[in-house]
């Protein structure tokens, strides 16, 4: 880890800076991995107590399916209701009736890592996704700090620095070379569309959030090699 920087980090001469955002580690929205998030190796196997400097985090489990069953039920009495009105009113149902249609989320194409598990970390040993820092992580890092995803014409970086304006100071907390990035894409089954994923080179990814993240995963998406 670099010695902080008492100021907003800016690259070195000749390197030039293209786009930043506000970055996490996603979080499920899918209801039996709402809240949660894993990290995993190839073998689907838990590695956070492997990762190398990482603080202890919290040990999430799947939530309960009753939840959804329950949905399940109501939504069919709705229905059922909506039916014996419409018999009732002589068989006039209004559009657009419904307990809220298949939900914002809509459907996912990879259920796998979306709603029965959610990995954010996929890495084999050795590989880049592992030496991403745990500040990514909001569950590890305090509330007063921010981490941010930048892309130079030639590297991407993760900064911390803390929320308080008055005391703007960020540093370096992991770096890549661009050619180690390999594919990067919106995940539109999230809360707003918010998250991406990156896979770089030697096959480990991660999925990342970002209110703010469109610009940078446009220009880094033009920006591999």
């Amino acid at each position: 880890m670099t010695v902080p920087q008492r100021h907003s980090w800016q690259p070195p001469a000749g390197e030039e800076l293209v786009a930043r955002a506000l970055v996490s580690f996603a979080t499920g929205a899918a209801h039996r991995v709402q809240g949660r998030r894993w990290f995993r190796d190839t073998e689907r196997r838990d590695i956070q107590d492997e990762l190398a400097g990482w603080p202890a985090g919290p040990a999430y489990r799947l939530r309960s399916r009753i939840g959804p069953v329950v949905w399940t039920v109501l939504t069919a009495v709705f229905l059922l209701g909506v039916f014996v009105l419409a018999v009732l009113s002589g068989g006039n149902v209004p559009p657009g009736s419904g307990p809220g249609g298949s939900g914002p989320l809509g459907k996912s194409e990879d259920p796998e890592n979306e709603e029965t598990d959610f990995p954010v970390l996929w890495a084999a040993p050795g590989t880049i996704a592992r030496t991403l820092p745990w500040e990514l992580d909001p569950a590890r890092r305090p509330d007063t700090d921010l981490t941010h995803l930048v892309l130079t014409d030639r590297r991407l970086l993760v900064l911390g620095g803390l929320r308080d304006p008055r005391e703007p100071w960020e540093e370096v907390l992991w770096e890549t070379d661009l050619s180690t990035v390999a594919t990067v894409g919106r995940r539109p089954f999230s809360v707003g569309g918010r998250d991406f994923g990156i896979t770089f080179t030697d096959g480990s990814w991660c999925r990342l959030t970002s209110l703010e993240g469109e610009p940078l995963v446009r220009h880094l998406t033009a920006a591999r090699p």
